[in-house]
């Protein structure tokens, strides 16, 4: 990807062609509805699933509180088997990569729509009750076929579907309501207990408000967990910036900034550690096959300026302070990273590698344990990226909004916002794709 190409412009992207601002968003109640009718609603992954190790395991996948709505009042079964039938096949897209898919169904929806053939190893359906819920008998037998199909099946504790009473779940989710619910201790007594209560299945913990109470859930014994992130918020516990971490960002204003060759090449020499890291990479077998490399000046020239900065963005991000939950998060922000850039090159930015880096730099806070004007006074940003991180304005703004929409699930409230973007379709597949780049550079060296 041509990143330092892009990065290189000096001149502000054209306004015409930005997405509009978080100000003239429109409210939720007056934006346009999902359409219910036989086409039913793009659906795609909304919030990384995190495990007991730390990495991400899976994702949620939802139909959003409105479209929930709208089909429990018509009542129509053809609209709710499109619309299931839409979550059922992104949710198998993601389970096929090894991946849990997770969501949640009214039982009385499921018993109608849901079929095994549908259904592959690692979906999870967490069933909720319904004034359409179906008979026991009939839910005793679809759960049984869902799990001949590998699913798991489950439901929220103490709020089991009527017809479940005679099942055992595979897995509990655990609500968290009521004040406190988010406090870090009463997180660790409600994951304890509920754990005692079922020992033997699995524990889902969802709608944490951030990421210390997941690291709690975790810690107590949960088996996966969600939670909101603000990957700009002030950090609780906020540290200076590492040396090394210093070096590298010194290293991507470089690069941004075309330095010469010859400067480049003097900074990495100037790291020891990262003029190893980088000789290894390039001798690896699937980057230099044939050729031995045993000078920076060939690896640099070899990888390229564009591959060199990806490079020293997904080392930048491997230097977080180490914490429970440290690898799902260099995930979500190379993922957030990467959507952005993709979102950019859609609509015609001249620099979509300068959303790149404001994804990422959205995320370093969170990441690095460090306050956002001391990320932003180390890195060199496009003014645009600069007035959305710092101000929340501007036409760049509307990319964080749209990110923070998407994580918390809601379709009404984001389908202003990805109009501009191409539709929420098109949203979702560059997160896949992001997401998918954000795994693969996890696995690098």
């Amino acid at each position: 990807m041509a990143l330092i190409d892009r990065l290189r412009g000096r001149r502000p992207a054209p306004a015409a062609r930005s997405p509009e601002r978080p100000s003239e968003r429109p409210s939720p109640a007056s934006a346009r509805a999902p359409t219910l009718d036989a086409t039913g609603v793009a659906v795609g992954a909304r919030r990384p699933i995190v495990s007991a190790r730390g990495g991400i395991a899976g994702f949620e996948f939802d139909l959003g509180e409105a479209t929930r709505r709208r089909l429990a009042e018509r009542g129509d079964p053809v609209a709710i088997r499109v619309n299931v039938g839409h979550l059922l096949g992104a949710m198998r897209l993601c389970a096929q990569q090894g991946h849990v898919a997770y969501a949640e169904l009214p039982a009385g929806w499921a018993c109608l729509s849901v079929t095994p053939a549908q259904l592959v190893a690692g979906m999870h359906l967490s069933l909720t009750p319904a004034p359409d819920e179906t008979d026991a008998p009939a839910l005793a037998r679809a759960v049984a076929q869902w799990r001949g199909a590998q699913a798991r099946v489950g439901w929220r504790s103490g709020a089991a579907p009527a017809a479940a009473s005679s099942l055992t779940p595979d897995f509990t989710v655990l609500p968290l309501p009521g004040p406190g619910a988010g406090n870090a201790s009463a997180v660790r007594g409600a994951v304890r207990a509920a754990r005692a209560a079922l020992p033997a299945a699995g524990l889902l913990v969802t709608e944490l408000p951030d990421v210390d109470t997941l690291e709690a859930a975790l810690a107590a014994g949960a088996s996966l967990a969600s939670c909101h992130v603000d990957g700009s918020a002030a950090p609780t516990d906020a540290r200076t910036l590492p040396p090394q971490a210093q070096r590298l960002l010194a290293l991507m204003q470089q690069l941004a900034r075309d330095a010469d060759t010859d400067a480049v090449v003097a900074a990495v020499k100037a790291d020891v550690g990262l003029s190893l890291r980088l000789l290894r990479q390039m001798n690896s077998a699937a980057v230099a096959p044939d050729v031995e490399l045993g000078s920076i000046e060939q690896a640099v020239a070899l990888l390229g300026r564009n591959e060199l900065y990806r490079w020293v963005c997904v080392l930048l991000v491997r230097l977080a302070p180490a914490r429970p939950v440290s690898p799902a998060l260099q995930a979500m922000a190379l993922a957030r990273a990467r959507h952005f850039e993709l979102l950019a090159a859609d609509l015609g930015e001249p620099q979509p590698g300068a959303l790149f880096t404001m994804g990422l730099a959205s995320m370093l806070p969170l990441l690095l344990r460090t306050p956002l004007d001391d990320v932003l006074a180390s890195m060199h940003l496009h003014p645009l990226a600069a007035q959305a991180l710092l101000e929340r304005t501007g036409p760049w703004a509307a990319y964080l909004g749209l990110a923070e929409v998407l994580d918390e699930g809601d379709l009404v409230e984001a389908q202003p916002l990805v109009e501009p973007f191409g539709g929420l379709a098109q949203v979702m597949a560059h997160s896949a794709r992001a997401w998918l780049f954000a795994t693969q550079a996890g696995a690098g060296s």
